[in-house]
């Protein structure tokens, strides 16, 4: 009543191989979902579309991003993404544009109309490539002395 049967070792050996095939599975599945590029980037449309003075802020969950004013690339464990713009804008690479977008208005930024149309300019051109990407990005609609952008950061 109480035997050992010869298949039985085996068994145990076959299941606690399967189970250990099964957890490397879900161990290397990736826990983030890929980051979302096209929301960021109607966010990004939307305010452009809108009159100077908007503003809007969306979460990016991405470990890196990459901004040229024309399309917005989102990377994470879960993978990357990449969304391009309807309208072009501009992005923050330096403190002082970044301050315009967390909120100074541009004439206490800079020193005249001509300044920040020239640094707005620069920003177009200049690529940093990847970076650290912020918790969440904010984008504001600004107007100033002839120049109308919109400033992401």
């Amino acid at each position: 009543m109480f035997e050992t049967h010869v298949d039985t070792l085996s068994l145990w050996v076959g299941l606690g191989t399967v189970s250990v095939a099964v957890l490397g599975v879900v161990v290397g599945l990736p826990t983030t979902a890929a980051p979302d590029a096209t929301a960021a980037a109607a966010t990004i449309d939307k305010v452009t579309t809108s009159p100077p003075g908007s503003v809007a802020h969306r979460r990016l969950v991405a470990t890196e991003w990459a901004f040229d004013g024309s399309e917005i690339r989102l990377r994470n464990d879960g993978g990357s993404a990449t969304a391009r713009l309807t309208r072009t804008a501009v992005p923050a690479q330096t403190d002082r544009l970044q301050n315009v977008v967390n909120g100074e208005r541009p004439e206490a930024v800079y020193e005249s109309p001509v300044a920040f149309s020239r640094a707005t300019r620069q920003a177009r051109t200049a690529n940093d490539g990847w970076r650290p990407a912020p918790d969440r990005v904010t984008v504001r609609h600004v107007a100033w002395g002839g120049t109308d952008v919109t400033v992401v950061g």
